[in-house]
């Protein structure tokens, strides 16, 4: 198609310097004559002196253009002309041969059929190389992964240079393989602190026990007394960090059950200073508000049994309601206060160990705390007692929908 608009557009030109009474365009022609009846009398030097078209042909071009494909002399077995009329009766004719053309593209066909295999091989080959240039990395991340062990945790995969994908995953396999070591560090320090807690209990339930059996019947219920009030010691702990576990495995559930509050706390209170020589006091009016009742007592057992177990010897427990559904519980002792170690008091965050000292304060204020959060309230502890000790302070919201209000409380 590209050949026979070429010689078309040749014809068309030929044409019209011919109507000029131009024949120089004729002569310089690669392939035209101009023919008038049965005679040329104009051509190119590459043209024969005979007509190229037969008399039906010319016949047909006298009246309109006419494309023919078929042998021609000087172009060869595949050849185009085009010829059109021009007004005295004469035709214009112009040729090209198509063997060029059609030569070309059978070359262009089998050397894509011989090539494009190659070529595909090639290709294939280059992105296998390519593939295994980009993923090397990836596999020396993964064997340094898998080197890595619990007896190195603070080993990291080493991080490219440059922002690309291969950097990123080796930041985020390290960013998880910190929180997997801070994870392994809370459980062995939660470990550490469960065995530090048990300890003096059990070393102290033991040595009751063992002077009971070397000592009369007088001796005996004194041992068994200090065995029982060990014993729950142990009961306390041991419910202690079953909530600290569960608080940090986010499953610390309240049963929020309308509580006389301020009674609840009074014989708590009582119950947990029985086991000590301790003087209680408990003041507040009746207070009814909807709270977990057993993470009430167990709040009020460890602030109580904390403020024993530091060397106090008077405590007071408070109970008041703040508008418009708050229950505040006070808890303050003449002891020495919290130990020098622990201020300002800071409570850890929710999946953390407290510190701990040799009473346990620290746990417990900590069990304190989370019952507290769990009642969306919060704990406040210092130095700052009127009885010259510790002070506590827990606030538990009552939830909004309780219908509640402790304003009259107060």
């Amino acid at each position: 198609q590209g050949d026979t608009d070429e010689v078309t557009a040749r014809v068309g030109d030929l044409a019209a310097a011919v109507r000029a009474g131009d024949l120089t365009p004729v002569e310089q022609d690669p392939y035209a004559q101009v023919i008038d009846g049965a005679r040329v009398t104009a051509r190119s030097s590459a043209a024969p002196a005979a007509p190229v078209l037969d008399a039906a042909e010319l016949s047909e071009a006298r009246q309109d253009k006419l494309v023919v494909h078929k042998n021609v002399p000087g172009l060869g077995d595949d050849a185009v002309l085009v010829a059109t009329p021009l007004p005295d009766g004469r035709v214009a004719v112009a040729g090209a041969s198509l063997d060029t053309v059609n030569t070309a593209a059978r070359r262009l066909i089998t050397g894509l059929a011989l090539g494009l295999p190659i070529l595909l091989a090639l290709l294939t080959l280059g992105v296998r190389r390519l593939l295994g240039s980009a993923l090397r990395p990836v596999a020396g991340l993964t064997a340094e992964a898998q080197e890595i062990s619990t007896a190195d945790p603070g080993r990291r995969l080493p991080v490219p240079p440059g922002e690309d994908e291969i950097a990123s995953l080796a930041r985020t396999l390290n960013g998880m393989l910190d929180r997997i070591a801070a994870a392994t560090k809370r459980e062995r320090t939660f470990l550490d602190a469960a065995a530090h807690e048990l300890r003096t209990p059990v070393a102290a339930l033991r040595a009751e026990l063992e002077l009971g059996l070397a000592g009369g019947q007088e001796h005996a219920q004194e041992a068994l007394r200090g065995g029982l009030r060990e014993a729950d010691r142990l009961a306390r702990l041991t419910a202690d960090m079953l909530t600290l576990a569960r608080a940090r495995a986010g499953q610390l559930p309240l049963e929020r059950l309308p509580t006389d509050v301020t009674d609840r706390v009074r014989a708590t209170a009582g119950r947990v200073a029985s086991a000590y020589p301790l003087r209680l006091r408990v003041v507040g009016d009746e207070l009814v508000a909807d709270v977990d009742p057993v993470r009430l007592d167990q709040v009020v057992t460890n602030l109580v049994a904390n403020a024993a177990q530091a060397g106090a010897g008077h405590v007071t427990v408070g109970v008041r309601g703040e508008p418009p559904a708050t229950v505040v519980i006070t808890v303050d002792d003449d002891g020495p206060g919290f130990p020098a170690a622990m201020l300002p008091v800071q409570f850890p965050e929710p999946g953390s160990v407290p510190r701990h000292d040799s009473s346990g304060t620290g746990l417990g204020l900590t069990i304190v705390d989370m019952i507290a959060r769990a009642h969306a309230g919060s704990v406040v502890a210092a130095n700052t007692s009127p009885l010259g000790g510790a002070h506590v302070e827990v606030r538990l919201p009552a939830p909004p929908d309780s219908g509640r209000d402790l304003s009259d409380s107060a």
